[in-house]
C-alpha cells in the first residue's frame, strides 16, 4: 500500500543540480537563501561589544583596569588599612584604664556587638548574657580575645579579626569583662554554660 501512494519524482526535477545553492535530497530542495539584516545587525552589534569590553576590562590602552592593577590597588589598600591599625595599636599603649574602657564601650557599640547580646550585655534570643558568671566560651582575658577574634560562625558569632586590630580587641574584651560583668542588667538571659571561677 505504501508503495502504490508513493508519487514517482517528475523527470524535471530530478534534473535539479547538486549545486552549493541548490541542494537537493530525499525530495528536500535546500537553497542558499541571504541571511535576515537583523541577525547580521546582531553578530556585528556583539562583536563591537567584545572590542568595547577587552578595551575597557583588559587594560588597554593602559587604563588600569586589568587584573595586575586591581591586584596591586587592593595590595595597596590593604597595606593602608594595616598601617593605620598598627599606628592606632601603638598610640593606645599610652591610654589610662578609662579611656581604655570607653573605647571598648564604643567598639561595643560601633561593631554591632549590641545586636546579639543587648545594649547592656544582657543577651538576647540570639546572643547569651554577657553580664553573669555563667560563659559558653570562658571568661578568661584569653578566651574572650579569641572568641571575639574568630568568632563562632556555627552559632552566628562573626570573626571581627579581620574588622579590628589586635589592641581594639583587648580593649573590647576588657570592657566586657570589666564594666558589663556582674552588672546585673534588667531583663537578663537565663545562665547558660558554665561558671567561671
Amino acid at each position: 500500500m505504501a508503495e502504490r501512494n508513493k508519487k514517482p519524482r517528475s523527470a524535471e526535477k530530478e534534473q535539479i543540480p547538486d549545486t552549493p545553492s541548490s541542494h537537493r535530497y530525499d525530495d528536500i530542495e535546500e537553497l542558499t537563501n541571504p541571511s535576515p539584516k537583523w541577525i547580521i545587525i546582531v553578530f556585528y552589534v556583539t562583536i563591537g561589544f567584545s572590542l568595547l569590553y577587552a578595551i575597557h576590562y583588559f587594560g588597554y590602552p593602559g587604563n588600569k583596569r586589568d587584573q595586575y592593577s586591581e591586584y596591586e590597588r587592593k595590595v595597596a589598600a590593604f597595606e593602608e588599612k594595616k598601617s593605620d591599625m598598627q599606628s592606632s595599636a601603638s598610640g593606645a599603649a599610652e591610654m589610662s584604664e578609662a579611656e581604655i574602657l570607653a573605647a571598648g564601650g564604643t567598639l561595643y557599640t560601633e561593631k554591632g556587638c549590641l545586636a546579639c547580646h543587648g545594649l547592656n550585655g544582657e543577651g538576647n534570643a540570639i546572643g547569651p548574657n554577657l553580664t553573669d558568671q555563667f560563659w559558653l566560651n570562658g571568661c578568661s582575658m584569653e578566651e574572650v580575645i579569641k572568641i571575639i577574634s574568630e568568632g563562632k560562625p556555627e552559632k552566628g558569632m562573626t570573626p571581627y579579626k579581620s574588622m579590628m586590630s589586635e589592641q581594639q580587641i583587648k580593649h573590647l574584651a576588657q570592657y566586657i569583662l570589666t564594666s558589663m560583668r556582674g552588672s546585673n542588667p534588667a531583663n537578663a538571659r537565663a545562665a547558660q554554660g558554665g561558671e567561671c571561677e
